[in-house]
């Protein structure tokens, strides 16, 4: 089902004192818990598990605010080298998408998407994908260019989640079928058609999600093969796949993808008895581990959805007092 929509007067542009942005890119509203602000900070990596890699950038912290008020949570989840998108919420807890671009962020609100709206992907154009949550707490992917939205329901999908999208306008995304509710499919839209996949050896029960997609059309994402793991797998443009296994992780998950092939993502490390997520950047065969530290030094949780040509990240992180916050991370070298 195709959907296009004017979003004439939908968006609102407002002054940002920070960069902002991000997203969560479920199938789930989830209410991120209240933060508060902090200023940038400038701070080498924290490495998190002996044997992996270390790489330095320099992060910025992002707190959205609008008309002198503070958002309750900001989730960067997509960066082009020009401007960031995500979403953010305030005491009503109502998602909002966002972009920003030279310091002035612009709230964008689906048509259709009553109980919420999230932005997980931006291309150079300044085309937008993501997700929506309709007046039936149904989820719908979308496509947006010039003003016009464009409802993406693969056949036989019951809801479905949008990702990433590329410069040629492609947006990925998985969703769940009718058949088999709890099982998901990743697609890959272009220009009004669908290229559904599944990772070969997903589970039938939880199956693929698709996260990232570059210029090139390779394709990031994860699968399940139970409830408790999730295995991140690159897809080529040919529709080959290659595992993506952060080493002694109990789970990992691939969430961007840039032209010259540098992975990001997240993952768990179970056996140490450590469930909180930690930011990885995959690149030349080497994972590195990327925990952003909060003013104190420390960081109870890092979540990295998003890398750009410029190799800067965008994400989440928990400080230690577990409050939420987005980040820009730009190389230090």
């Amino acid at each position: 089902m195709k959907t296009e929509i004017s979003i004439e007067g939908l968006r609102k542009r407002v002054s940002a004192s920070q960069r902002d942005f991000v997203i969560a890119q479920n199938d789930q509203v989830t209410i991120p818990k209240p933060w508060k602000s902090l200023a940038a900070v400038a701070i080498g990596l924290l490495l998190s598990v002996p044997g992996l890699a270390q790489t330095q950038y320099r992060f910025s912290t992002i707190d959205v605010t609008i008309d002198e008020h503070h958002a309750t949570a900001t989730e960067p989840n997509g960066n082009s080298t020009l401007e960031i998108a995500g979403m953010f919420n305030f005491e009503d807890e109502m998602q909002h998408g966002f972009v920003l671009n030279k310091g002035v962020f612009t709230q964008i609100d689906a048509p259709g998407g009553v109980n919420g709206t999230s932005i997980n992907g931006i291309n150079a154009a300044g085309q937008l994908a993501g997700t929506y949550l309709d007046d039936r707490l149904v989820f719908h992917a979308f496509f947006e260019d010039k003003g016009i939205f464009t409802t993406l329901d693969p056949t036989n999908s019951i809801r479905t989640s949008g990702g990433f999208i590329n410069a040629q306008g492609q947006v990925v995304g998985f969703y769940r079928v009718a058949l088999q509710p709890q099982r998901r499919l990743g697609f890959i839209w272009s220009k009004g058609t669908f290229t559904t996949f599944s990772e070969p050896f997903d589970g039938p029960a939880f199956g693929t999600r698709a996260f990232g997609i570059n210029d090139i059309g390779e394709v990031v994402g994860d699968y399940s093969d139970d409830p408790d793991h999730a295995h991140g797998y690159l897809r080529s443009s040919k529709g080959d796949f290659t595992p993506l296994n952060v080493p002694d992780a109990g789970s990992t998950t691939a969430q961007g993808i840039n032209n010259a092939g540098t992975i990001v993502g997240y993952y768990n490390i179970l056996k140490l008895n450590d469930p909180n997520p930690h930011g990885f950047v995959f690149n030349h065969g080497v994972f590195m581990t990327v925990d952003v530290p909060d003013k104190d030094g420390k960081a109870q949780l890092t979540q990295i959805f998003s890398i750009n040509a410029k190799g800067e990240i965008v994400g989440s992180y928990f400080d230690s007092e577990g409050v939420q916050h987005g980040f820009l991370g730009v190389p230090a070298r």
